[in-house]
């Protein structure tokens, strides 16, 4: 199997830059100013951090890496999670809706965001999640023992004894073969992060209230942007970054930046010190970025001759990625894991993949190549025949997942039998050799479970109670992918009208009606759409767009 070569672009230089002609006045502060430190509980209750869904963190995710490294995970459908650090409930509610039948346990410092989170388990009538308004360091082994434990965004930012704590917690809640999920910042990467942290604390410490300590941090990174040439090695290093802080919003800039604490550390530190708790590294959340098919073929054979086991393999991928941030998976250290992944591996997983052929239909015909790519810009080419019946199979499927099994069966029906000759078994192999390269590169998803939403537009479409409450509420919008996803006003109108009752036309005409008598004003591109024929016309063509949107975004319930 080839592979093309992947655009990567690192995520300093993705965010747009926008140029001030002048340099923003920084006002002088009086020499008697006094600086108030807010405790982390105050400041969050301040401002609040944007309560996010990461599917990075999900349970099904945690039990897919488990199983293919030799752990016997808890079935996601009947597991007990803990989160550690849980805000107002934007990542944990959404997997306690749709796993009814597991147990949720948040805890969170900041009582306004735990209020939050009470109050929309409240209005969705969930019984099977709680979350408390507790420190980490009082949690101890009257809590039972969880199947997966979660920590996102919280060990980098608290004190050492809540640090060690929170890996205490991994080792003595976590079931015999559960999973804990940590996320930390890391060096080498975080060290020029950490010098521009240094520079808005060092400023914005001469004020009291967290909003203009915000804005002074702000006018500093501008008044930098400007005064620093960008000619240079110093200059271009801290433009780069300066341009991502200059788009981030300000709740994550004050949290991750202007926070007394956020120390970094390397990852072969971090490893350490879950040892010493009866740990062991498990995986990346992520894994592709354990495969180092990114790197040269000199670069790769240099780090597998001095790697002399995989903490340090890891570290010098760190090393040559200048990575910042890790998702780390840990486990008990007495369990034997499998480190060496074969084809049969994949055998009882479901497979997803958004992947479309670059030819419509793609050409399956023996010895053709045919390129594929994803929604994230990654390039497959492949020639083996059953492997491109399976991958053009995928794409119709999206964002539905298949079972392996099915998959091998309906790609060797679609080629029939003119164009795969030989034993079955041996073109199973090398389709689920295939299909392992594929996930290693990113390009195919592996599940053990998946949620209850369909691709397909029904006669009476409904979306779930979830997502109507989300948007009635005005807050984040998460699919049955445990995704964030972006919807357009209009189509979050639609959403709501999705109860699954009614067909796409009755929709239409309710819609329609509502604007005909003045009570919704429809305008495409600022402009006031005026006369029945038209809003009639740009409606029928909305729904229509919108139903797909839906569709395609896990948001429709099977």
């Amino acid at each position: 199997m080839r592979y093309s070569s992947i655009s990567k672009h690192c995520a300093l230089t993705t965010f747009i830059y926008y140029h001030l002609s002048l340099s923003p006045l920084i006002p002088q502060i009086p020499r008697n100013h006094k600086t108030t430190i807010m405790s982390a509980k105050t400041t969050y209750d301040v401002i609040p951090y944007t309560s996010h869904p990461f599917a990075q963190t999900h349970p099904e995710r945690l039990a897919t890496l488990g199983r293919l490294f030799g752990l016997k995970p808890a079935p996601v459908t009947q597991c007990r999670v803990l989160e550690l650090g849980c805000a107002s409930g934007g990542n944990l509610i959404p997997m306690a809706f749709h796993l009814p039948d597991s147990e949720f346990l948040g805890i969170d410092l900041s009582n306004r965001q735990v209020t939050d989170a009470q109050s929309d388990i409240e209005a969705l009538g969930l019984k099977n999640i709680r979350i408390e308004h507790q420190s980490i360091l009082d949690i101890d082994a009257s809590l039972g023992e969880f199947d997966y434990i979660l920590c996102h965004g919280v060990y980098s930012w608290v004190p050492e004894p809540v640090q060690n704590k929170i890996l205490s917690i991994a080792a003595d809640n976590l079931a015999p073969h559960g999973i804990a999920f940590v996320s930390y910042n890391v060096y080498p990467g975080w060290h020029m992060r950490e010098m521009v942290r240094h520079m808005m604390r060092f400023h914005s410490s001469q004020f009291d209230e967290p909003h203009e300590r915000i804005e002074q941090s702000r006018a500093l990174l501008n008044f930098l942007s400007n005064a620093i040439a960008s000619d240079n090695y110093y200059g271009a290093m801290l433009n780069s970054e300066l341009d991502l802080l200059q788009n981030i919003s300000n709740s994550y800039l004050f949290h991750e930046h202007l926070e007394e604490i956020n120390q970094p550390i390397y990852f072969h530190q971090f490893a350490e010190r879950a040892k010493s708790h009866g740990l062991q590294y498990l995986a990346e959340a992520e894994f592709s970025s354990m495969n180092s098919s990114d790197f040269s073929s000199e670069v790769s054979a240099t780090l597998a001759r001095i790697s002399t086991d995989l903490i340090r393999g890891e570290q010098y991928m760190d090393f040559v990625r200048n990575r910042f941030f890790r998702q780390t998976l840990l486990c008990h250290e007495n369990i034997g894991l499998k480190r060496t992944l074969a084809p049969e591996d994949l055998e009882g997983f479901l497979v997803a993949s958004s992947l479309t052929p670059e030819t419509n239909p793609a050409e399956l015909t023996p010895g053709t190549s045919q390129t594929f790519s994803t929604k994230n810009g990654r390039t497959i080419s492949t020639s083996y025949p059953l492997t491109k019946a399976a991958l053009s199979l995928l794409g119709e499927k999206w964002p539905r997942a298949i079972h392996i099994d099915e998959l091998v069966d309906e790609a060797r029906l679609l080629l029939g039998r003119s164009n795969i000759t030989g034993e079955a078994h041996t073109h199973r192999t090398q389709l689920l050799e295939d299909l392992l390269s594929c996930y290693a590169e990113n390009i195919i998803e592996l599940h053990t479970w998946q949620g209850n939403f369909t691709q397909r537009i029904s006669d009476t479409p409904a979306i779930s109670e979830l997502a109507a409450h989300q948007i009635r509420k005005g807050i984040l919008v998460v699919n049955q992918r445990h995704e964030s996803v972006e919807l357009s006003d209009l189509t979050k109108l639609i959403a709501l009208a999705l109860d699954g009752k009614h067909s796409p036309d009755e929709v239409l005409t309710h819609i329609i009606q509502q604007a005909s008598e003045g009570i919704l004003n429809i305008k495409h591109n600022g402009e006031l759409i005026t006369g029945i024929e038209n809003i009639e016309a740009f409606l029928r063509k909305a729904l229509s767009d919108s139903l797909e949107t839906l569709a395609s975004s896990a948001m429709l319930t099977a």
